[in-house]
């Protein structure tokens, strides 16, 4: 982006030059995948528009397809029920040659990563081996070890995007989620975010608000993340106290789409869930899906995914979401009673995460009862439960420190060693429960005692200050939080205000730093605070206030109006182009690549 100050004026010279390009072929729509075809929902099409794209663009698009838009999701991408006769493949390829169009593929069917089940055993070996199902002792996650540190919290919601939960089981009732501000019952969106009598979750399948399961697989998920600890029954999850969001996409008969997986991940962002839980894949590389992922790390909520059961390499065999390459999302793979790889698990030296207990895993299901499950399905829980205690002890860990702290503290095994094993995973190691939640930082960064503002613009203001360390004035913080507000912002209401989002990455404690505030109105009072993270989340005090008023808006002037040639190949012409700046303030432009023919 560039700029022009008041008075100032600034000269350009355009080239134009008429060149012939080849043809480019788009790509052909996909049935196959990492791991056979994957199947998708007749009739229908996800597409995303260029932002240049104009409603009547995303019409004449629809018209040409006889389509109807079935919803548009908060990536932008729209959701389309084809008309009658209409092609999945031919619609694809269509859209693919419109130049308004971004990208247009199926709405994939997403099925649950499960085995067949395997005898019961008395006792979860996952959290605690001695042996006791003829195993290695210690081939396990160490959650006996960990709760020493944090048993979970209810503050912490997990969303357990599956098949459903049985929120009535007497091993989850406690630990499933209630949304506070919603009236069970009463027909009313209360909490106006678009669901009504959303209480416990939301059956996207069947687009109600009653998130039961009716297949048994989401149930058992949410039994390993939180069956309540320490009640005399049952079994126990990872987390003794946790909050269990369930979010319903997969049918009774362990199947759904895209479209929902899409809509559940949207839900849990909207909703500030602390992490997703989830047990499923199966389709092609899904840039819907892609996105609804990024947007919710983007919100520092971590994607846990299971690596599939196909047992081969995710690196040379993708499988999605788990192969999905985000600095949020962790994928996982199954290891059994010896901290082997699970023969049915997928692998990858560079896609897989980290490995957990998958085999034989004996947890809830739906009825009150309880069920021996494998998969990696099974190990994902694990891992998801582990991240829902590091929440619990650092609220603020960002998403990309948990997927760190998880990986790092893994327990290294030859087996899954990138350099020794033949079924490696990227960390080397089988998840542990203890090491990743037993950090001992619990010192704050220091506070900033000299925020300043200047430069102000139209639309920005520049900030500077001095940096403080990781524990208190000592080090490197490991991120900022800058926020403003039109009115006072204290420490009481510092994380209401909003975000600016660019901030710089911090230097050492006593360098000079600054960045530009984007986004704001002209001629306008703002107050402006920052805070300093470590790598565990915890954060210093809040920053004096700074406080500083944006310019008024600019007045573009601009000659000639437009410019048109028409040219051989080869040949250029050139011509000056005046901006200026006739008000106050700034004038911040961008130059289009100009459009030839």
């Amino acid at each position: 982006m560039s700029r022009v100050r008041h008075t100032s004026v600034l000269l350009l010279l355009i080239a134009l030059v008429l060149v012939t390009f080849g043809g480019i072929q788009p790509p052909a729509a996909s049935s196959g995948g990492g791991h056979g075809a994957p199947a998708y929902v007749p009739g229908e099409l996800l597409i995303k528009f260029n932002p240049a794209a104009r409603a009547i663009d995303h019409a004449s698009a629809r018209a040409q397809l006889n389509a109807s838009l079935v919803r548009t999701f908060r990536t932008g991408a729209e959701h389309w029920r084809l008309g009658p006769g209409q092609s999945v493949e031919k619609a694809i390829e269509s859209m693919q040659r419109n130049p308004h169009v971004q990208y247009a593929e199926p709405n994939y069917i997403l099925t649950a990563d499960v085995t067949p089940n395997d005898p019961r055993y008395p006792e979860l070996y996952g959290m605690n081996n001695t042996g006791q199902t003829g195993g290695t002792a210690d081939a396990d996650i160490d959650a006996d070890l960990a709760w020493g540190v944090s048993r979970g919290s209810r503050s912490v919601v997990v969303g357990v995007i599956d098949t459903g939960v049985d929120y009535n089981h007497p091993d989850l009732a406690a630990n499933i989620w209630t949304n506070p501000g919603e009236i069970p019952g009463n027909g009313i969106d209360d909490d106006g975010n678009g669901f009504i009598d959303d209480v416990h979750g939301y059956d996207f399948v069947n687009n109600d608000p009653d998130p039961f399961d009716d297949n048994g697989h989401g149930t058992h998920v949410s039994g390993t993340i939180g069956a309540l600890g320490n009640n005399g029954i049952g079994v126990v999850g990872v987390n003794w106290e946790v909050s269990i969001m369930a979010l319903k996409f997969l049918s009774g008969a362990g199947s759904g789409s895209t479209a929902d997986a899409v809509r559940a991940v949207e839900y849990a962002t909207m909703m500030h869930v602390a992490l997703t839980s989830n047990s499923w894949g199966g389709g092609g590389f899904d840039q819907t899906l892609y996105d609804a992922i990024a947007a919710a790390g983007a919100a520092e909520i971590p994607f846990i995914a299971a690596a599939g059961n196909d047992g081969v390499n995710n690196d040379t065999s993708p499988h999605y979401p788990s192969s999905f390459n985000l600095p949020s999302l962790i994928s996982v793979a199954a290891t059994d009673h010896n901290d082997a790889v699970a023969s049915f698990s997928n692998y990858g030296a560079v896609s897989v995460d980290v490995a957990a207990p998958g085999v034989n895993i004996l947890s809830t299901q739906p009825g009150g009862g309880y069920q021996v499950l494998s998969g990696t399905s099974m190990a994902t829980p694990h891992v998801a439960g582990v991240a829902a205690l590091l929440k619990s002890r650092f609220p603020n860990i960002p998403a990309a420190q948990l997927k760190f702290a998880i990986m790092n503290f893994a327990d290294q095994k030859p087996a899954l060693n990138p350099l020794t094993g033949n079924r490696p995973v990227a960390s080397g190691g089988r998840l542990n429960a203890f090491f990743s939640t037993a950090d001992p930082d619990s010192v704050a960064p220091g506070s900033i005692g000299d925020l300043a503002t200047n430069n102000p613009g139209s639309n920005t203001m520049g900030l500077t200050w001095t940096a403080t360390g990781d524990d208190g004035g000592s080090g490197t913080a490991t991120f900022y939080q800058v926020r403003y507000s039109t009115s006072p912002i204290d420490q009481n209401n510092f994380g209401s205000a909003t975000r600016a989002g660019n901030e710089p990455a911090p230097v050492a404690s006593g360098g000079t730093q600054s960045m530009e505030v984007r986004g704001l109105a002209a001629s306008t009072g703002y107050y402006f605070a920052i805070e300093a993270f470590d790598e565990w989340g915890n954060a210093g005090p809040i920053s004096n206030l700074a406080s500083g008023s944006t310019l008024p808006p600019p007045t573009a002037g601009y000659a000639p109006s437009s410019i048109t040639d028409s040219l051989f190949t080869g040949q250029q012409s050139n011509h000056t182009v005046t901006l200026r700046n006739d008000g106050a303030g700034t004038l911040d432009f961008t130059l289009p690549t100009p459009t030839v023919g």
